[in-house]
């Protein structure tokens, strides 16, 4: 196992594996303290040295709710060849007009099937489209090659506190 802060250690397979892989299972915690997971379709990027993941969704009353309350999800990719990648990040909603954009402009100029046809939301203003922004905190990534025998616990990336 590796851990460190750096990203740009694990960046490659990081961004390989989720565009690869594509959906992923998202865990919420509702107000109750139960998980909830639901499959979504980030897109990551870098930015600051640091990943940042976009998800086109709509508010739904019960990811709002959960959210409201406990910012924080876990995501979780896995592909039949067994390369993994966890993540633990805090959600935010997209409200503001400019990312809105920059958000519909990465999912509909990203080659498919990563990227996708947004038309259902007419424009970026459909108030139905609510994007959310995922910031990792932690990172896990684990290649298929390792499975069975190998180290299952891959690399880990840390962001540095005050990042």
């Amino acid at each position: 196992m590796t851990t460190t802060d750096d990203f740009s250690q694990l960046q490659d397979d990081f961004l390989r594996f989720t565009a690869k892989i594509v959906l992923c299972t998202v865990t919420t915690v509702s107000p109750e303290g139960r998980p909830r997971s639901r499959m979504l379709h980030p897109v990551f990027t870098v930015r600051a040295r640091s990943p940042v993941g976009w998800v086109c969704t709509s508010r739904t009353p019960v990811k709002a709710r959960h959210l409201r309350l406990n910012p924080y999800v876990a995501v979780s990719y896995w592909s039949p060849d067994n390369d993994t990648v966890y993540a633990e990040c805090r959600a935010t909603w997209v409200d503001s007009e400019g990312e809105k954009d920059d958000v519909w402009d990465l999912f509909t100029t990203t080659p498919p099937p990563l990227g996708y046809d947004l038309s259902g939301y007419g424009t970026p203003r459909n108030p139905a489209f609510s994007p959310l922004r995922f910031d990792p905190y932690r990172v896990q990534v684990v290649s298929g090659r390792e499975y069975p025998f190998g180290d299952l616990v891959g690399r880990i990336w840390r962001r540095r506190p005050g990042d």
